[in-house]
């Protein structure tokens, strides 16, 4: 048995034992009382420094706590203790909120370790969304959003999607812009806007969809969505978003783009735009291999002569795939780790859902008209 061990047993024979004579602290928590050490309180915790600073003034006072069950709180002072405690699914909640509120930073980490590695479903995932935002928990986001990312379609569709927070809402908007559908959002933006309508009548709806709606505009990329799409969901629902140079702007870009969309072996679709200065001779090159298979997972054998101007194009954060020219002018697909510096980027490209690239994935090229 190591040093750490035996000072564990130690600390904690001490506090199980929960000898009036041997603390100087006295909590009275649904009618049963927990002893503990006055410093060790307060070096861990400005607010029992705070409570315990001031108002102390007999070892045989009990301080009330009336906010915590008792199981939870006789928890929170084992991992004081200890270090270590009791964590469930059922607690875990209660037990942010005491970490919280007591400011123990130690404890607070603990809680959101444990929940980062806890199994995310359809049914529990809005509820650790509000949670992770309500106590900026960085663990437990990242996981939350690879699985958000996975079931992305599912989870925007969800009633239990239109029901969050706008905080929450535009969390989650910003770590998945690249997945997003307008019309979806829009429906969500509805819904939250009638249910205010509800409560005031006299509320102007359009109004009131733009309030909602304002702060997600800016995540969303109108010059990958199709022409036809935008003419009849975005001009014919929901112009009053814009104003008219902003539509006439937004129609304007779409209609000159071309998109490159690749589909995998079960539907999933990678797709982006074109984004170099020879896009008609590209996009026939890419045309050209429509319904030709994926060659060692990752290219097409085209040969092509590398344009004659740079591309347009530089690798950044946040972009996980592209399109490229590879040095032997084979037009490839890779994520942004396998493409090297010599590489001629084509087009950024984002993914839906669980793509998988192999020989079974077919590329395709569509001008948005």
């Amino acid at each position: 048995m190591d040093a750490k061990q035996n000072l564990y047993k130690i600390q904690m024979e001490c506090f199980e034992v929960q000898n009036p004579e041997d603390f100087d602290v006295a909590f009275e928590i649904d009618g049963q009382k927990l002893y503990a050490d006055k410093s060790r309180l307060t070096k861990l915790s400005p607010t029992f420094k705070s409570m315990l600073s001031d108002r102390w003034t007999s070892k045989d006072e009990t301080l009330k706590i009336e906010t915590f069950g008792y199981e939870n709180f006789k928890e929170f002072l084992t991992f004081i203790y200890s270090g270590e405690c009791s964590l469930n699914d059922k607690n875990i909640s209660n037990m942010f909120d005491i970490a919280e509120y007591y400011g123990v930073k130690v404890f607070k980490k603990d809680c959101d370790k444990y929940l980062s590695n806890i199994e995310y479903n359809s049914e529990n995932v809005f509820e650790f969304c509000e949670l992770s935002d309500k106590y900026s928990l960085t663990e437990m986001k990242e996981s939350l959003n690879i699985y958000i990312s996975k079931n992305f379609g599912s989870f925007i569709k969800s009633e239990c999607f239109k029901k969050l927070s706008k905080s929450v809402m535009k969390n989650i908007v910003a770590s998945n812009q690249n997945a997003l559908r307008w019309e979806e959002f829009f429906e969500a933006a509805e819904f939250q806007a009638l249910k205010k309508k509800e409560l005031d009548e006299n509320l102007n709806l359009q109004e009131t969809i733009k309030e909602e709606l304002s702060d997600f505009l800016p995540f969303f990329k109108f010059d990958q969505i199709s022409i036809d799409f935008l003419i009849k969901f975005v001009v014919k629902e929901s112009s009053f978003l814009f104003s008219p140079a902003e539509l006439s702007e937004i129609l304007w870009v779409a209609r000159c783009n071309v998109c490159v969309k690749i589909t995998d072996g079960n539907g999933k679709i990678m797709k982006g735009v074109l984004n170099c200065n020879e896009t008609g001779k590209i996009s026939d090159v890419i045309a050209s291999q429509k319904g030709e298979p994926l060659i060692a997972d990752y290219y097409w054998q085209t040969r092509q002569p590398e344009p004659n101007v740079p591309s347009k194009l530089i690798k950044k954060d946040g972009i996980e795939w592209y399109l490229f020219y590879d040095s032997f002018g084979d037009l490839c697909v890779r994520r942004q780790s396998k493409v090297d510096d010599g590489d001629y980027l084509l087009a950024e490209l984002f993914t839906e859902g669980e793509f998988i690239l192999n020989e079974k994935c077919r590329i395709e090229v569509n001008r948005f008209a």
